[in-house]
This record gives C-alpha cells, structure tokens and sequence, in this order.
C-alpha cells in the first residue's frame, strides 16, 4: 500500500486508465507490423462481366430482380484450426473482403450484367495507390482486385523487409492457397438488405490455387450450389464450349476432376453463371524496391483495417426470431445484474487498498498500522479480553445506565429502525464511496482520449511520411489553403471566411506528384484513402501565374508573400489555383517543385 500511496502522490495512477486507448492502439499496430515483416508480392485478380440463366426465386419460382456479389474468401479451404493459425499470424485474413457488385437489370430469369460497381475497400486502395496500371483490366466491363501472397509459419532471413527480426513467416505457393474468389447470386429486395433474411440462390466458388496454377483465364458456365460450398460444379455448356483448350478452362476443369472425369448433363434446368476471371501473380514492374514494399504495406494496411471493421461490427444472432432474442434478454437480464452487483463490490474491496479514494485509503492504512503497533506490543490474549470487556461495558451501558433506557423500548428501537433506513448503514454507505474500475474509465475517459489521439497521430504522422516518399515520390506536399468561391465551396471543408470577400479559403492537404498537382480536404482524408478534391495536370502551357491586380487588392499585407498562383490542365481545360501556403519556406519549396514539374520535357 506504501508503494501505490506513492505513485499516487507521483501522478502515475492515473496513467493505467489513461495509457489504454494508446495501448490498444499500440498493440494493433503491432498485429499490422507482424503482416508487413516479410514482403508479400502482390496478385491481381480480374472479374469480367457477368450472367445468369435459369433463376427463379426461392418462394414462388418466378423470375425476379437479381444482383451479384463479388468477394475474395481468403481462408474458405481452410478447417477451423488452421483458419485460428492464419489468422493470428495474419490480420487481413480474418474477413471475407469485397471486391464489388452488380446492379439488377430488371425481372427476368437471365439477368445479364454489363456493369460492375467497385466496393468501397476497392476503391479505397485505388485513391491509397498512385499508380492506376496496377488496376489496368482488359475490358471496360471488369474489376481489379489486388490480392496479397499468403504466409505461414517460417521463413529466411533474406525474406526480411528492411533488416526485420526473424519473425517466423514465409511466403505460401500461390498454389497451396485457401482463398477463393465467390460470386454470390441475390434476390434484389428490400429483405434482402438484412442478414437475417437470406434470399442468396447460391454461389459459384472458384479456388484462387487452382485459378493460380492453369496460369490461364476461366471462361464458362458454372453452377450455382449452396452458400458455403466448397465444390465448383461446371455448367452444361461449359463441357462444350469451343476453345476451351485455349481459354484455360479445360486445364482448369481437368485439376478441379481428376482423370477427367466429369458429371453427366443433366436435363433440370439448375441455375447457371457465365463468368469470366483471370489471374496474374507476375506484375509487371510498377515501382522500384521502396515503392514496391510501400505498395505491399499499403494494401496490408488496409485489409487489415477492413477485417478490424468487420470483426467490430458483426452481430451475433440466435436463429431468425426476434421474440427468442428478448426471451433471452429478459431471462439473463436478473442474472447479469447480479454478477454485476457482485463484481462491483469486488472492485471495490480492491480499490479500497490502492488509492483510489485516498481518504479511505489513508485511513485504513493508518488503522493498520495501529492494529500492528497493538499487535507487536500487547500480547493477544489481552487484546481479546479488552475486545471482550468493551463489547460487555458497551451492552451493559446501554440496557441500564443510558438515560433512555427507562423510556419505552419498542419507541426506541423503532426509532433507531427509521434513522438507518433513512440514513442507512454508515460503513455501508463508506463501503459503496469507494468507485470501481467503470467510475475511474470515465473519470479519465477524455485524458485518455486525448493520449490515444496524440499517439494515433504520431503513428498516421510516420506512415504518411513515408507513403509521400517512398510510394508517391511527391516533390512536395503539405497543408494549404485553397482560394475557393462560397458559391463552389465544400460542405465538409475547414474555411476562413470574410463577409468582405466573395471568396474563402478552403484548408486542403496536397502534394505534387510527377506532373500533377492533387488536393485532398485533409491529411486524414488522404490518409484514409478518400477521393481527391480536384487535379492539376502541369503539361502544355502551365507553371506559375502572377498575382493579379484584383489579387493583390483583395488580400491582406500578411497573406501576399505567402500566396502561390499555379495553373495547368484540369478535367474541364485550363484551370488556376490560388494557393496560401502556411511560410515562406513551403512557398519556396512549392514553387521550385511547380517550375520543376512545369519545364521538363515529359509535360509536354
């Protein structure tokens, strides 16, 4: 107690409450660190366009709205324990990710979808990267999706990502994978939005080992089986399809049934898909060695960031009753209340010893040290019997010398009885001032924010810094203002208004790229993969613009020698930008990089 009195008085009690977000978040960037210690090249998969036949809806058996759904299941070959152990080792495999959608072409029983929609993880890691050639398909009808070598345990020490430990992780074949690429067929309707409500017809699972090892696209029919399956069942006309040899789906056929032995067609019409998907785990070269690996760390980011989100928000549901979820509720709702009750007073026996309540806490301590004191210098038997005496001279006291001892004794044991329930139980009361762990999390709840958000920045800080360099390459970057009319103004933007001006600065966050100049509405917005504000490409007659006189009248004597003019082709033709920088010294390096990018011969 002596020592907990002391880092109570030090100020280091609070720090076991503050120090929890920044912690968690700590041990969460480690988990991400574990994925990026060994470099995992990427693949790309390609989904072209889509079709069905032969739908009917489940209830009815009539034609109806239908959509696709594509994903990227990467343990769905995997049993529960070796799902447990890949998981641990990586984050982004703990979720089934989404790599886009279709939208229903209206009530049929043959939808054809000419149109994929990229998911919001997609198109996240096409605004993270600057490079769009890693999302090059071959028709406009296609999606790409980058897909991350899988690990184990083990792995060389010249595996190591910039001098990292041996961390026991090595690169898996492409060809010994547990993922699968699922296309899951939907009854479009309002129900169907809820998971509870399943109106899935079924799924076409393709295994992404057997797509990696033909080497070659699969083009054909494939039957729809149950949510789940791990089978993948050709259609009827994919037996029969001209060229299959060449497609590379009769390779793909031949290592999904050994010795070629196939189905019999059948003359039920089951429900068919048309799909069209292609592999390639050789990139071309995008980037140099850093790029690469920031490339790589980029898209392990932001898998594991999308498995975190899952994982936080999954409902757990018992069957599909509504009525069995509050039977339960009612049910546990007495016992949870108990054990919480019970918890409570626990954490309170605890904190009574550690300082929470230094009052309660001091005064036990001193009570302890007089127990002890007594103790080491009166023998115990006449601690017992003094214990003895006083509780008999007590009694005794108060049945016959008290002066109200000859009034009536029901009145005033019924007195008694309405001062403590009035006023309850002293000790009891000095008990329940003691908080618990839940009174002391919000006490420090805002403290601890604002620990966790210092430490989320410094770690957002590095990893920025090091996308700009090393994936970017940007030759500049940094926070600005842009000039910006109040009738074009964002919503969501930070600005500095003038009722005198019929314009505003808009804060921004941009960097210089190449030949282009880019802009998001903030660092966190870049950060996070957003969509950019807007982009300046300097090619043709572009560089830097003087000030114009209306310019220099409309601006302040302290913003002037800050401001920067830059201009260049935009997505409507020629575009200026008014730029304040936040010094002199980010002026100057931002109209060197402008001129830079401006005259080289490439812009032209």
């Amino acid at each position: 107690m002596i020592y907990l009195g002391y880092l109570r008085v030090d100020g280091h009690f609070k720090d076991r409450w503050c120090c929890q977000e920044k912690e968690a978040l700590i041990k969460s960037e480690s988990k991400i660190e574990t994925n990026k210690s060994i470099f995992r090249p990427l693949g790309i998969l390609q989904i072209g366009q889509l079709q069905c036949k032969h739908l009917r809806s489940n209830d009815l058996g009539l034609p109806g709205s239908f959509y696709a759904t594509i994903m990227y299941d990467p343990l769905r070959y995997a049993d529960e324990k070796t799902k447990s152990s890949i998981i641990k080792l990586d984050s982004s495999s703990g979720c089934i990710h989404q790599v886009g959608a279709t939208i229903s072409p209206g009530i049929t029983s043959s939808p054809v979808w000419s149109q994929l929609h990229e998911s919001p993880e997609l198109m996240r890691l096409k605004y993270l990267l600057p490079n769009d050639r890693l999302f090059a398909c071959d028709t406009e009808a296609s999606l790409a999706y980058p897909i991350l070598q899988p690990i184990t345990d083990g792995r060389s020490i010249d595996e190591m990502i910039d001098g990292d430990r041996n961390t026991g992780i090595s690169l898996m074949p492409w060809e010994q994978s547990y993922g699968a690429i699922v296309i899951q067929v939907r009854f479009s309707d309002v129900l169907g939005s809820f998971h509870m409500f399943d109106n899935n017809l079924g799924e076409v699972v393709i295994p992404l080992a057997k797509l990696a090892g033909s080497g070659r696209p699969v083009e054909g029919w494939f039957r729809l089986l149950d949510v789940g399956t791990t089978d993948t069942l050709p259609g009827e006309e994919s037996y029969d399809i001209p060229g299959n040899s060449q497609t590379g789906n009769e390779s793909f056929l031949d290592d999904i049934y050994e010795d070629g032995l196939r189905p019999a067609a059948a003359t039920i019409e089951y429900p068919e898909l048309y799909l069209n998907a292609k592999f390639t785990s050789k990139l071309f070269p995008t980037f140099d060695k850093y790029g690469d690996k920031e490339s790589f760390k980029v898209v392990c980011e932001e898998m594991s960031r999308t498995a975190s989100m899952a994982k936080e928000n999954r409902i757990g549901v018992i069957g599909s009753s509504l009525s069995t979820i509050n039977t339960i509720r009612t049910l546990g709702g007495t016992l949870q209340n108990q054990l919480s009750y019970l918890v409570d007073m626990l954490e309170r026996a605890r904190n009574a010893f550690n300082f929470s309540n230094p009052r309660i806490s001091c005064f036990i301590l001193l009570c302890l040290s007089i127990l002890w004191i007594v103790l080491a210098w009166i023998p115990t038997r006449l601690v017992v019997l003094i214990c003895g005496m006083a509780q008999f001279g007590a009694t005794f006291y108060a049945s016959k010398m008290s002066p109200h001892s000859s009034n009536n004794p029901s009145k005033g044991m019924s007195e008694e009885v309405v001062d403590l329930a009035n006023g309850g139980n002293p000790f009891e009361n000095l008990f329940l001032s003691i908080p618990t762990d839940e009174d002391l999390r919000r006490t420090y709840f805002w403290e601890a924010r604002r620990v966790g958000e210092k430490e989320r920045n410094k770690f957002a800080n590095a990893k920025r810094l090091s996308r700009l360099e090393k994936l970017w390459k940007a030759k500049w970057y940094g926070t600005l203002a842009l000039k910006v009319n109040k009738a074009e103004q964002s919503t969501t933007a930070t600005t500095t208004t003038s009722s005198s001006r019929s314009w505003n600065w808009e804060h921004a966050f941009g960097l210089l790229e190449g030949h282009r100049f880019i802009w998001w509405a903030s660092e966190r917005h870049f950060d996070t993969g957003e969509s950019s504000l807007g982009q300046i490409f300097f090619a043709g007659h572009s560089g830097l613009a003087g000030l114009s006189p209306l310019d220099l009248r409309e601006l302040s004597t302290e913003e002037v020698p800050l401001v920067v003019s830059i201009f260049g082709r935009g997505p409507q033709g020629q575009h200026k930008l008014t730029i304040l920088t936040p010094d002199i010294d980010a002026k100057e390096w931002l109209e060197n990089a402008v001129l830079g990018a401006s005259m080289d011969a490439k812009a032209d």
